[in-house]
């Protein structure tokens, strides 16, 4: 039999009560550890401010959205996922409770395989716009477009519609290359 089938099901409230940090993935629990390496921070440090910088260039139309770093999205009551990076518009809670509109993983050698495959999942199923995934060793990325609700992978989009009066623009190239 299958480890998997022996787990107890966490929920949020078990989450809620574990120390340290951690991702909660249709009940199966995810440490977040080790942390990330400078490589990693200094990466998600230039994304954020390229980000946040490209959102306060609109006066009106991306007012509502922020950039947040590490902030924990519920999905559901067995799903908890905390992205690097994150565009939310209209935040009101103290956690994301709807799809981002943009989500960034930077992959780490401990998170690699789930942020291509299982959160690659999640974020299409949850219907975020777009996902894009970088790794700091290597510098390559991937931009994943939702068409139709599926991923197409699309590396030269640098325009993100945000929102309905909100374009952004972003080289994730122009970035990785002053690493």
């Amino acid at each position: 039999m299958r480890a998997h089938q022996y787990n107890p099901g966490y929920t949020i409230a078990d989450y809620n009560m574990w120390e340290g940090d951690w991702e909660l993935i249709d009940g199966y629990p995810y440490a977040m550890s080790p942390s990330a390496n400078s490589k990693h921070q200094r990466l998600a440090s230039k994304m954020l401010i390229a980000l946040s910088n490209e959102l306060s260039r609109y006066k009106g139309g991306c007012d509502n959205c922020e950039v947040f770093y590490e902030l924990d999205w519920i999905i559901n009551d067995n799903t908890v996922v905390r992205p690097d990076l994150a565009i939310v518009c209209n935040q009101t809670d103290k956690f994301i409770t709807s799809p981002p509109k943009l989500v960034i993983e930077i992959l780490s050698p401990s998170t690699a395989l789930k942020d291509r495959h299982v959160k690659h999942d999640i974020y299409q199923e949850q219907g975020v716009p777009y996902y894009i995934i970088i790794d700091p060793d290597t510098l390559k990325y991937n931009i994943y477009v939702l068409v139709n609700g599926i991923y197409n992978e699309q590396n030269k989009n640098k325009t993100f519609a945000i929102g309905s009066e909100c374009t952004i623009e972003l080289s994730v190239a122009n970035v990785i290359v002053t690493l």
